[in-house]
């Protein structure tokens, strides 16, 4: 079953999937190749900068123990006075060490004639070298090693490395020059021994580009490995030691060379590393590897083979029985397949018996979702009515109340003259009274009526306390002279503003006290407090903390801990407040005060204490504190 290119295919998918496999072995293939030859080019410019550093210290070695055989020697000829050619014979003699690279130590007159020499004694002959430059620097500059370019001896007929020391006595008159000769095939033959890699040759020359030694089966080492134009190029001042040429992994002619300048001697050691090692290393390194490699696309084969024939084939004999299934048509096993595509074919019929019962569940549960928001409408619509029946009843209430509430004065108060029983003046103003509380809560039902309903909408501006609780002490001091009660007000200064409907604040701050007041013994005393809390800048609360006992309930890390547990609590459900009201008859003023509080985003908790008193905080937010610089 072909499929547009838009819309997965297992079929299609395992090919491209086949296909990239192989591709992303070939890159990994040529990644590690590269890898690999990366790797032992890195190996081998480490072997020859270490091969090279190690010649160097030992060339310098030697040169350092000829130049201590030649101080010692000469230090011994001058604290000899007698110095005659035949002690001075004698005394080479002794120095002479023939199982050392020291072929010869010769004494050179100050007229520079070779007459000592420590193989031969005192010549018949002497030898004029005045030619040798390494003489005349020893003239020069006594006292310190001059090192001369490799020559063949006049005495010993091979092939050395002069070096000499000028020797002056104690009034510094010059007496003569000591010559010790390097045997250049013995210094060849213990360098050659510090060799560790195989494949690598070295050379030796001098800074005039004269060869001194080599070690290598090509006779031409030098001007094959190092040409004569790359190295007349090389700054060595300012690179001492580096490559002249790197091996290609595509030219298997080119070779590994690497030079470095001697620090303290005129001398340049040389080395190349033979290509045909390297293509050796490097083959066996990558076929070792290539076989890892097909090891792995060998599993990969034989993975994507298995999937095919066990998953891919039998999935695509599922999609067919499915598709039969899905016509009507009754369910046939499959044939060879998994035992695990075969279950999942059996239940392909199973889900389709509950995809139909889940349709069937879900038209219930619909219809009865339905049903079930109708009938939340309906209650909606019931709450909103008997809200708004209650506004009507409180508001039609008021104009009788009045009208008892007037005549109650009048006959309390006898404006249309004396009542003679004490008893009809009583109650006279019992029926005053009770007129007033039933105002009260007729106009406090009122407001809860018209919350239920949203009719009520809070006007908000900067509200100065101070003065809102002065008008609420004012119409509460009546009740408070009738109770005997006193009152103690504790205001922060100075104080800050308060974002809040001024009208509705006055109303809680009055209903709390109100409330308090029923919670008050007689001849008790409340405690008002208003003031600011804070922590810090982003913790900070405005309070005001209400108290039947006459002290304040509360320290400051208990208003802040108090203020932190309930602003930060998820806020009660108020719905239906007017109906539970009605049905639990609690009183209505502190209910009142609670709705008007929490409108304003505020919180408040209530706490009894013993005796029948009563402890009220109220918290604000801190971002509806006002201060007189915002005002401004």
């Amino acid at each position: 079953m072909k499929s547009p290119w838009n819309q997965p295919s297992l079929t299609r998918d395992f090919a491209i999937l086949s296909a990239s496999i192989l591709f992303v072995l070939c890159i990994i293939s040529l990644g590690v190749t590269y890898s690999t030859y990366t790797h032992h080019a890195r190996d081998v410019e480490d072997d020859l900068e270490k091969e090279s550093l190690r010649i160097e210290r030992t060339l310098a070695t030697e040169m350092e123990s000829a130049s201590y055989i030649l101080s010692s020697l000469g230090k011994q000829i001058v604290l000899d006075n007698d110095r005659s050619y035949i002690k001075l014979a004698q005394i080479m003699k002794s120095f002479d060490n023939k199982d050392y690279i020291y072929s010869i130590l010769s004494w050179i007159s100050p007229d520079q004639m070779l007459v000592v020499s420590s193989n031969k004694g005192v010549l018949d002959k002497a030898v004029d070298i005045s030619d040798r430059d390494y003489v005349k620097k020893a003239f020069s500059d006594p006292w310190k090693m001059t090192i001369g370019r490799p020559i063949e001896g006049r005495v010993s007929g091979r092939w050395i490395i002069p070096v000499a020391m000028g020797i002056t006595d104690y009034t510094g008159k010059f007496i003569g020059t000591i010559m010790i000769s390097i045997d250049i095939d013995a210094l060849t033959e213990r360098l050659s021994r510090l060799i560790h890699r195989d494949g690598l040759s070295f050379a030796i020359v001098s800074k005039t580009l004269i060869p001194i030694t080599q070690v290598s089966d090509d006779k031409d080492f030098v001007n094959n490995n190092f040409p004569l134009k790359r190295l007349v190029s090389v700054n060595f001042s300012k690179d001492p030691a580096g490559l002249i040429s790197r091996g290609s992994a595509f030219i298997g002619s080119s070779s590994y060379a690497y030079y470095r300048m001697a620090t303290d001697y005129p001398y340049i050691v040389l080395l190349a590393y033979d290509p045909r090692y390297s293509d050796q290393t490097v083959r066996g390194l990558i076929w070792s590897r290539i076989l890892l490699l097909a090891g792995m696309a060998l599993f990969f084969v034989i993975f994507l083979w298995i999937v095919r024939v066990r998953m891919i084939k039998p999935i695509i004999e599922l999609t067919n029985i499915a598709s039969g299934v899905a016509r009507g048509q009754s369910f046939s096993p499959l044939k060879g397949g998994p035992a695990e595509i075969s279950g999942l074919a059996t239940q392909i019929v199973k889900i389709s018996e509950y995809i139909d019962e889940n349709r069937r569940i879900q038209n219930e549960l619909r219809n009865k979702m339905y049903g079930l928001r109708k009938a939340r409408e309906q209650a909606e619509v019931e709450r909103r009515s008997q809200s708004e029946f209650m506004a009507y009843v409180c508001q039609e209430m008021r104009n009788p109340l009045n009208n008892i509430i007037g005549g109650a004065q009048v006959m309390k108060d006898q404006l249309y003259g004396p009542i003679e029983n004490r008893k009809y003046r009583q109650y006279a103003a019992d029926i005053y009274a009770t007129g007033n509380m039933l105002m009260d809560s007729t106009q406090d039902l009122l407001t809860l009526a018209k919350m239920e309903t949203d009719y009520i909408d809070l006007v908000e501006k900067p509200v100065d306390v101070t003065a809102a609780i002065n008008k609420a002490l004012r119409f509460i001091s009546d009740k408070m002279q009738a109770e005997k009660l006193g009152i103690k007000v504790q205001l922060q200064e100075p104080m800050p503003r308060l974002l809040a409907d001024e009208f509705r604040l006055q109303q809680i701050i009055m209903n709390l006290l109100l409330h308090a007041l029923g919670q008050t013994l007689p001849e008790g005393t409340i405690t008002l407090e208003a003031r600011l809390i804070s922590e810090s800048r982003e913790r900070q609360y405005f309070a005001l903390v209400i108290s039947s006992t006459g002290t304040a309930p509360y320290t400051t890390p208990e208003l802040l801990e108090l203020a932190e547990q309930l602003l930060h609590a998820p806020a009660p459900s108020h719905s239906a407040k007017l109906e539970n009201l009605l049905k639990e008859q609690t009183d209505v003023s502190l209910e009142l005060a609670k709705t008007l509080i929490a409108m304003h985003g505020a919180t408040c908790s209530i706490r009894h204490l013993p005796d029948n008193a009563v402890a009220i905080a109220v918290f604000f937010s801190g971002n509806r504190i006002r201060f007189t610089e915002q005002q401004s």
